[in-house]
């Protein structure tokens, strides 16, 4: 049995292997009261796109940031540790310093009504522990995966709530190109690790306008075991994704999504650049203090020089380029 606690509204047990959009609730008894429907979210859902272009001059009451949050918090997580913290960043200056700290390019740090800072948070937990006078633990990588699943659940749960009132949002990942730096300049103690910004505000259009494709579907579902896409299936995704080039965020219809893929998981792509500064993140805020939180990571061990070795040093300054980019 899974160790996702359901949320309100879902009991355990509850069927959702029924087709879309079938709308027959008499054999599930738990949402036979009208009062417990719910709409078929699917149609919408595979409507929805992120907003880039807010109005800057709306605002999103704080009873409604609280509320959406609020919802937020119904998401299942593991153990019913709830391994997540938002950090409501209302200060312009410290939005503008995060924007800046993102490469610039994502705008919407500064200019959506409300901007959260999702954060892993296993710090709660070792607070809750030693008020019952409990041992805590750090354990670096599950606290990171466990912790990215939870606080990502609970962020989809704002988004969701946001969307249905109207509003837009952006995730921006560019917090990553500087996330020390974005830790400190939000006062994060120890424990406490951001992942990513959330973005709240009145979309200038009137409502969400990018070209947001996707791969197909039976490159993501695999029925009965994983299974390698086929050459066929591999050129079915670059087909679909390069519908989002022209008249996008993303840039003209002379790009091709391998760049883009490239341009992340190359060997000089963000992902790779990265790296180091999560290690260095992991390190600032707690994560490997049971280690010795000086202590270097694995990746550092491998790139150090060889002292018997004669081959020249390596680049002195890999990460240079690190913050280099634009928005996720």
């Amino acid at each position: 049995m899974s160790d996702r606690t359901p949320s309100v509204g879902d009991p355990e047990g509850t069927d959702h292997t029924e087709r879309a959009g079938h709308t027959d609730r008499a054999d599930r008894p738990a949402l036979a009261a009208a009062a417990a429907e719910v709409p078929d979210l699917a149609p919408w859902l595979a409507r929805r796109a992120t907003v880039r272009q807010f109005d800057a001059d709306a605002e999103i009451p704080d009873d409604e940031v609280r509320a959406m949050v609020d919802a937020g918090r119904k998401a299942p997580t593991s153990g019913t540790a709830q391994m997540y913290s938002f950090v409501w960043i209302r200060d312009p200056d410290r939005r503008e310093r995060i924007h800046e700290l993102c490469s610039r390019g994502t705008v919407q740090v500064e200019e959506a009504s409300q901007f959260l800072l999702v954060c892993i948070d296993i710090r709660r937990i070792r607070l809750l522990l030693e008020h019952r006078d409990r041992e805590f633990r750090m354990t670096p990588a599950m606290g990171l995966l466990e912790g990215s699943i939870d606080a990502s659940l609970a962020a989809m749960g704002v988004m969701l709530a946001a969307e249905s009132r109207g509003y837009g949002v952006c995730p921006i990942g560019n917090i990553l190109n500087n996330l020390t730096e974005v830790a400190a300049t939000a006062d994060l103690p120890a424990g406490v690790l951001p992942i990513f910004g959330l973005c709240l505000g009145v979309p200038r259009h009137g409502e969400a306008t990018e070209n947001a494709p996707r791969v197909p579907l039976d490159t993501v579902l695999h029925e009965g075991g994983y299974r390698d896409a086929t050459e066929a299936q591999l050129d079915a995704c670059y087909d679909a994704m390069n519908e989002m080039y022209g008249d996008s965020v993303y840039g003209d219809d002379r790009r091709e999504w391998q760049e883009t893929l490239e341009r992340y998981w190359g060997p000089n792509g963000f992902m790779n650049r990265r790296e180091g500064e999560l290690l260095d993140a992991l390190r600032q805020q707690g994560f490997f203090e049971a280690r010795g939180i000086d202590e270097p990571a694995d990746a550092d061990a491998l790139d150090a020089p060889d002292p018997d070795s004669d081959s020249p040093d390596p680049d002195p300054d890999p990460d240079a380029d690190r913050n280099s980019g634009g928005a996720d």
